[in-house]
C-alpha cells in the first residue's frame, strides 16, 4: 500500500526545541536553534518509509541546503524507491548543488519560495537575502537544466504567499516564472502568525482583475496557476487538471474533513513523527521505533477514527491550513 505523500525535513527546529512556536507549527523568531538530521536517521527513513510513499519532498520548515549533512542526504536518497522534490528559497543554490539536484536519479521536482517580483519586495519581505543574488542562482540553474538534460521530466515550480502588499505583482512574477523556466507557480494565503502583521486577504475582490491578468498570462506563457479561492471569473476553458483542483474541497476515502492521517506524514530532524504541520504533537520517533510500529499506533488509531466521525480532537477543529482545499467551502463542512 502507497500513500500520497511526505514530508521530511533533515534541517529545521522542533518542539522540544523551541519556545517562541506559534499556533501553526513554525518557529516565531529566526534565532530559534537549528538542529539537522543525522544520515543515520535518513538512512533508516529511506528504508522504512519511503517504500510506502508516492512522494517525498526533502523539506518542511527550514532551508535544506543549511544541513551541515547535505551532500550525505542526497547521496543516500538515491537509494529512494519514490521520486523526491525540494523546496528551497535558493539563496544557496551554488552551481555544485544545482547539478547533483538536476543529475539525481530520484529527484523530479523543486520548488522555489519567492516572496515578490521586484528587489524592494523581495528584500524587504526576506530579510539578509540578496535579490540579485537571488536571481543569478536562479538563471543559473536554468542554463543548466538546458546544458545537462532539457528533455528530463523535471518540474521547477515557484511557490508565492498572497499578502495585501505582494499581490499586485503576480503578473510580473508569472512572467519572471516563464523566464526562468519554471512550469508551475502556486499561489497560496497568507496565514497570519503575527496579529500585529497587517497582510492577511479576507476580501478578494479588489484584487480579482489582478488574477485575472495573472491567470491569462500564465496560459499564455503555458504556466499553470494554482490560486488559492474558487472565483467563477478565474475558470478557463484550458485549465489543467492541477488549476480546476486547486480549490476544491474534496470529500476523502476515510474523512469528509481531512485524510493527513491516512496519507502523509512531517517527520522532523529530530526523528519526530507528526501527521501534518499543524497538529502540532509527535506520534512517536523513528529513532527509538520503527515506522510501522508508530503508524499503527493508539494515538494514530484515535486520530483517525475522530476524523472519520467527525468528533474533531481541538487543534482538527480550527485547521484551514493557507486554502489548499479552499477555507471556505472546507470551512462549511467544519460547521457543526
Amino acid at each position: 500500500m502507497r500513500f500520497l505523500r511526505f514530508f521530511v525535513a533533515f534541517v529545521g527546529t522542533h518542539p522540544g526545541e523551541s519556545k517562541t512556536r506559534s499556533a501553526y507549527g513554525y518557529p516565531s523568531q529566526a534565532r530559534d536553534p537549528k538542529s539537522d538530521m543525522e544520515p543515520w536517521l535518513f538512512e533508516k527513513i529511506v528504508r522504512e518509509v519511503f517504500p510506502y510513499a508516492e512522494w517525498a519532498t526533502l523539506s518542511c520548515q527550514y532551508e535544506p541546503f543549511m544541513s551541515a549533512y547535505f551532500d550525505e542526504i542526497i547521496q543516500l536518497a538515491e537509494k529512494s524507491p519514490c521520486p523526491l522534490g525540494m523546496t528551497t528559497n535558493a539563496t544557496l543554490l551554488t552551481e555544485r548543488k544545482s547539478r547533483m539536484l538536476l543529475t539525481h536519479p530520484t529527484i523530479k521536482a523543486v520548488s522555489i519560495s519567492i516572496d515578490g517580483a521586484c528587489k524592494e519586495t523581495f528584500e524587504r519581505i526576506r530579510i539578509n537575502a540578496r535579490w540579485d543574488k537571488f536571481i543569478a542562482n536562479l538563471e543559473q540553474f536554468a542554463a543548466l537544466r538546458q546544458e545537462l538534460d532539457p528533455d528530463r521530466v523535471f518540474r521547477l515550480q515557484f511557490n508565492t504567499v498572497l499578502m495585501k502588499s505582494t499581490i499586485g505583482e503576480l503578473p510580473e512574477l508569472v512572467k519572471l516564472c516563464a523566464r526562468l523556466g519554471a512550469t508551475q507557480l502556486a499561489a497560496i494565503r497568507y496565514v497570519p502568525i503575527n496579529n500585529q502583521i497587517d497582510e492577511q486577504i479576507n476580501d478578494w475582490e479588489p484584487y480579482i482583475s489582478t488574477l485575472i491578468c495573472a491567470k491569462m498570462l500564465a496560459h499564455q506563457y503555458g504556466i499553470r496557476l494554482l490560486l488559492p479561492l474558487d472565483d467563477p471569473r478565474l475558470r478557463m476553458a484550458d485549465d489543467s487538471e492541477e488549476e480546476c483542483s486547486a480549490n476544491c474541497a474534496r470529500i476523502g476515502q476515510y474523512s469528509q474533513f481531512c485524510e493527513a492521517p491516512w496519507s502523509g506524514i512531517q517527520i522532523y530532524p529530530n526523528g519526530d513523527v507528526h501527521p501534518c504541520l499543524f497538529y502540532g504533537k509527535s506520534f512517536g520517533n523513528l529513532k527509538t521505533s520503527s515506522f510501522l510500529e508508530i503508524w499503527n499506533s493508539q494515538p494514530y488509531r484515535e486520530l483517525r477514527k475522530s476524523l472519520a466521525t467527525m468528533n474533531l480532537h481541538p487543534p482538527c477543529v480550527h485547521c484551514n491550513p493557507h486554502g489548499y482545499d479552499n477555507i471556505e467551502k472546507k470551512g462549511r463542512i467544519n460547521t457543526p
